[in-house]
């Protein structure tokens, strides 16, 4: 069951999409009803490190940091097991960038035992520690660009809204002589989804592409789920945006930049040579969206509502069918196909190019749907 929402009932429609979307009280989440509890403009960025190999990356995630347009930031670096000497080592690179506002940063270190997978485990200590009234995450490895942050806290104060989303593009990077180069950079990411319905089915907002307004979430709780990774970053974004409708204007604008290194380094589970434990890892989480897609429960606006309905209306037209069949043996073969496929962007354009003449436009607004 859908809860639809307008200015003057909530009225009850049927239906299933991506599961069994149940009824519950929703969360309030309007700002006259809400309390105002961080009363400071202080963007707290939480960075999760867990390789000292992987300092490079680290410094450059800082230094896009550095020069925000948006000054008031606290980075908030969260070790896996780290070190003194690797605490200094952060501490001196967080020093030595050209920050506007010297910040004020911390460095957490955290206790993972051994073969536990600890991302969500960093993330909710750095959530813990956070200070600012607008919050956002950014990997190790992947860069904000110098307008992104103030782009989307403007859109948080405009629109009043609890999260703003924006644009990411892919970086594919290729390593020469130690060194990683940037062949080509997409954005393929607004071709997956644009609305909350479509974030339902799969996942198009990278983790670095959003930023929440916890002065507008009152006594939700932000927090990453142990048994998740490697998708607790969309299971984190369904059970938000079950709760609250995200700002979806910037989405054409590029605020970020999610790196992908051609050697499949930095994607082990989908490269050619992911380990079974890999593999098995993502399988395990997915079936563990899928459960948790059965018990959200989510408030929709009217609008919504009339996608939705459109959408289990052309559920059985041909081009549906089809598309269906294309993406169920995409899913399957991706692990062999993926790499080849990100190393040649050409390939990736024409093929979309392809499947548009031959399964038409609708299949473009539908192609997330999971069957």
């Amino acid at each position: 069951m859908v809860m639809v929402q307008s200015d003057m009932s909530r009225t009850p429609v049927n239906g299933q999409i991506m599961g069994t979307v149940g009824e519950k009280k929703p969360n309030a989440q309007t700002p006259e009803t809400v309390p105002q509890r961080y009363d400071n403009t202080t963007l707290s960025t939480i960075i999760r490190f867990h390789k000292k190999e992987r300092m490079p990356f680290l410094e450059e995630a800082l230094f896009s940091l550095a020069i925000q347009d948006w000054h008031d930031i606290e980075p908030i670096i969260v070790l896996q097991n780290g070190t003194e000497e690797l605490r200094d080592t952060v501490a001196g690179i967080i020093d030595r960038q050209p920050w506007a506002k010297a910040p004020r940063h911390k460095i957490l270190s955290i206790s993972i035992p051994a073969g536990m997978d600890g991302r969500s485990t960093l993330m909710n200590y750095g959530i813990k520690s956070a200070t600012g009234r607008y919050l956002s995450f950014l990997d190790d490895d992947d860069v904000v660009y110098q307008r992104g942050y103030a782009t989307l806290i403007k859109q948080l104060i405009e629109s009043g809204r609890p999260v703003a989303v924006g644009g990411c593009r892919t970086a594919l990077a290729q390593n020469h002589n130690t060194h990683w180069f940037i062949q080509a950079k997409e954005m393929p990411y607004t071709s997956w989804g644009s609305t909350r319905l479509d974030l339902f089915r799969q996942n198009f907002v990278p983790i670095h592409s959003y930023v929440i307004d916890r002065s507008r979430i009152g006594e939700f709780e932000l927090r990453f789920d142990d048994a998740f990774p490697p998708l607790e970053d969309y299971d984190f974004l369904l059970r938000l945006c079950a709760v609250f409708e995200p700002d979806f204007s910037q989405l054409g604008t590029p605020v970020c930049e999610y790196r992908i290194r051609l050697d499949g380094s930095n994607s082990i589970p989908y490269s050619p040579n992911a380990s079974p434990a890999a593999v098995a890892a993502v399988e395990r989480a997915r079936q563990l969206i899928i459960e948790r897609k059965k018990e959200i429960t989510c408030l929709i606006t009217i609008s919504e509502a009339a996608e939705f309905s459109t959408l289990l209306a052309e559920r059985d037209q041909l081009p549906f069918v089809l598309a269906r069949h294309v993406s169920r043996f995409l899913r399957q073969t991706r692990a062999k196909t993926g790499t080849f496929v990100y190393r040649y962007p050409w390939l990736r354009t024409a093929l979309g190019r392809t499947s548009r003449l031959l399964l038409g436009s609708k299949v473009d607004k539908l192609r997330n749907q999971r069957f």
